[in-house]
């Protein structure tokens, strides 16, 4: 497939957020709204090895890597959320831009609260990171006091939104699956935050070169898989 000029063309420094959110907003919300282009990119995926080998399966999300120029400051995903689940809050080794193709979710951002002289007394949060996670780099300990909600909307299909990585959030899908394209930067930083508010504890997710190779292989996507995703995007008429 022959990748459109603009595309070819584009640049983007994420180390001027304000900037770059622009910029990537207008990339997903074009890709939105050309959905003969979204299918070609889609499709064109199955004869790219590089891009194919990308697609992961998450607990609650799945997605394929569309178009990859990081060199360029941009990958482009499309993901699927599935319905009836929702993962816990976390940011981000990397700022991104969203926009919504079908259906819709709930989005959550939160505000950490750290541990001073407010909290004498408390406990902090404790760290409980998985056994065999990561490879190559120690874990830090964080003094968290709390997490508290501070904003919620309805993200649905037409709709779109900025993050910068250091923002915590999470989605939840209650009554339908969501379909989004994705645009996301270079990482930041070599590990994101994922937090456990019921038990009070955090742990680090790790960059790919620093990830145990059984967590990464558990997340790639069979041949069958990736057909039943496509399958999934022809259903929901998301291409």
């Amino acid at each position: 497939m022959t990748i459109p000029g603009w595309l070819q063309r584009v640049s983007i420094d994420w180390t001027d957020f304000d900037r770059a959110s622009r910029i990537s907003s207008e990339i997903v919300q074009d890709l939105a709204s050309d959905r003969a282009l979204l299918r070609r990119l889609v499709l064109s995926v199955k004869r790219d090895d590089r891009l194919r080998f990308l697609a992961e399966k998450h607990d609650e999300l799945n997605y394929i890597v569309l178009y990859d120029a990081l060199d360029r400051g941009l990958r482009l995903r499309l993901h699927r959320f599935s319905k009836g689940l929702e993962d816990i809050p976390h940011n981000h080794r990397f700022s991104f831009s969203s926009a919504l193709l079908s259906g819709s979710y709930v989005h959550t951002l939160f505000q950490v609260e750290r541990l001073d002289s407010e909290h004498e007394g408390q406990q902090p949060w404790s760290l409980h990171q998985p056994e065999g996670s990561h490879v190559g780099v120690a874990v830090r300990e964080l003094p968290l006091a709390g997490l508290e909600p501070q904003l919620a909307t309805v993200q649905a299909a037409g709709s779109s939104y900025s993050l910068h990585h250091s923002t915590i959030h999470k989605t939840a899908m209650p009554v339908e699956d969501a379909y989004s394209v994705f645009c996301r930067g270079p990482a930041m930083k070599p590990c994101a935050l994922q937090l456990q508010p019921d038990v009070k504890t955090y742990r680090w997710k790790f960059g790919q070169a620093n990830e145990a190779p059984r967590v990464v292989a558990d997340r790639k996507m069979t041949d069958g898989e990736f057909e039943r995703y496509v399958e999934s995007l022809e259903a929901a008429a998301v291409i």
